[in-house]
């Protein structure tokens, strides 16, 4: 999973160290402000088992800029990113907004 991913609203960069930097992450931010597709964030990814969570590919946000909840426990976001594709071609999506809208997100891998 590891490398850097492109979709219609930003840019995801995965490492080895299990951190990640993204800029116009999508999602439905709630008291965000700004350009989504400027929103930057940074933070840690795991890759878990499709059965033990509600994403294969989990993220806690350290940092996301233009966006403070008190709600986030420690000072941190967590959300996630589905997997399709294959090894060699892997794809991370998401829906956002009204699940009856169904708008996808979906993140390729570079080169």
């Amino acid at each position: 999973m590891v490398g850097t991913y492109r979709s219609s609203v930003g840019r995801l960069a995965l490492s080895d160290d299990g951190t990640f930097t993204a800029v116009g992450w999508p999602a439905d931010l709630k008291d965000a402000t700004g350009d989504p597709q400027r929103r930057t964030g940074s933070g840690t990814w795991e890759l878990d088992a499709a059965n033990d969570s509600d994403w294969p590919v989990s993220f806690s946000f350290h940092k996301i800029g233009d966006y403070w909840d008190s709600d986030v426990r420690g000072g941190y976001y967590g959300d996630g990113l589905m997997v399709s594709g294959s090894r060699e071609d892997p794809r991370l999506y998401a829906f956002l907004g009204d699940p009856d809208n169904c708008d996808l997100v979906t993140f390729t891998r570079d080169g």
